[in-house]
């Protein structure tokens, strides 16, 4: 039994179609469709809704819609859309989706409203079904998606999500059907990283990056990308901390006196004692006062060498934390002709890349502001990149 007739049965009332009192909202388009990203319960929250716009974007831009985001003012903002998210209330939102041609989003509140008006939509559902708390007034024109082989949680919370299970080209195509009568573009998904949604900036230490550019992030200083640490790496990892927190990536001793004053920008110190592990470094860094990590990489040393490692630090009380990266089978065939999006950014001698890969190729983003998208065909070296980068990468054709 659908929610909404639970609330009839237990009031006493008869259901009918809603009257929604709409205020006008002044629009920059009068073509378009909306997308929200979010909902009331973390669960319910689809991660992929930026590829699900990248994927549509060139197809509606041809047939001239634009994409409008709708929600409040605390939603992720997505790229290649008008972003109005908390600049309308609930009356202003009502008049921007019924003059929308089409809505897409997780189960919300817009999605009710939607089914009112009689809007086609593409609704995502996992923690509750769409039979007990899908659109109500369904149509033909309204298409609601579950992962497969599923059956809800009803946890608000739920970890891993399973929303994200819904592959990101059934989103695209029900769209492209519901506006277009067709299924042109077609999207092979090889490979989705377990930390894709996560997003990461790191930068060579020398590099400087600038208040602008990914504001409020703090970053990843990555001094194990280098073989010896200079001046000119110490004067940008300086420069780096009078603008933002940043954390320290090292798998070599590095002088942190000159960083005592910055002890509270930096949130970590991650060692990485995988191949070596330098006892007068442990003791500055114990001195220094900083929250540090001990990395160890299990795929790249022996349980002989974790052994010594443990005994190494059993005066120390941090813990050391093992790090397995599984690199995915993906067969060669899968991987030709094969883009790849990554989450994770390098910034390296004043240009970013998309994975150490294609830094160590010198193989940049072209225009960033654009598309950070990249042929993996580029990059020569695959092994490296799957192991390093695949788990911050979505791999498709």
């Amino acid at each position: 039994m659908h929610l909404l007739e639970t609330y009839a049965l237990s009031t006493g009332s008869k259901i009918k179609k809603p009257f929604i009192f709409k205020k006008i909202f002044p629009l920059p388009c009068s073509k378009y469709i909306t997308i929200q990203n979010s909902s009331g319960m973390t669960g319910k929250c689809y991660d992929y809704f930026q590829e699900v716009v990248d994927f549509l974007h060139e197809k509606l831009e041809k047939f001239g819609y634009k994409i409008i985001q709708i929600g409040s003012k605390d939603d992720k903002p997505l790229q290649k859309v008008i972003n109005l998210q908390g600049q309308s209330d609930l009356n202003q939102t009502a008049f921007i989706l019924d003059n929308s041609s089409l809505h897409i989003g997780n189960d919300s509140f817009a999605i009710h409203m939607c089914s009112a008006f009689d809007i086609p939509l593409v609704a995502l559902y996992s923690v509750s079904s769409p039979e007990i708390a899908g659109p109500f007034w369904k149509n033909d024109k309204q298409i609601c998606l579950t992962p497969e082989n599923w059956t809800p949680s009803f946890n608000p919370n739920e970890s891993p999500k399973k929303v994200n299970e819904i592959p990101i080209n059934k989103v695209v195509s029900a769209v492209e059907k519901l506006l277009f009568n067709t299924q042109d573009i077609n999207i092979d998904i090889i490979h989705i990283g377990n930390r894709y949604s996560n997003y990461i900036i790191e930068s060579l230490p020398k590099d400087i990056l600038a208040p602008q550019l990914f504001p409020n992030q703090h970053i990843n200083v990555r001094f194990d990308y280098i073989d010896q640490a200079k001046d000119e790496d110490y004067n940008g990892l300086f420069n780096n901390l009078n603008i933002r927190p940043c954390s320290i990536i090292t798998d070599k001793p590095i002088n942190l006196q000159p960083f005592l004053q910055f002890k509270d920008k930096i949130i970590n110190i991650f060692y990485n004692i995988t191949k070596d592990i330098d006892m007068n470094f442990i003791n500055d860094l114990k001195f220094f006062g900083a929250k540090v990590v001990f990395i160890f990489d299990v795929n790249k040393s022996t349980q002989e060498i974790l052994d010594q490692r443990k005994y190494d630090l059993i005066d120390y009380q941090q813990v050391i934390q093992m790090v397995e990266n599984k690199v995915p089978e993906i067969s060669e065939d899968n991987l030709k002709n094969c883009k790849y999006k990554s989450s994770k950014f390098l910034i390296g001698n004043n240009q970013v890349y998309l994975s150490k890969a294609a830094y160590l190729e010198n193989k940049p983003v072209k225009d960033f502001a654009l598309d950070a998208n990249q042929y993996l065909q580029e990059i020569s070296n695959i092994q490296l990149f799957l192991e390093e980068d695949a788990e911050f990468s979505l791999l498709y054709k």
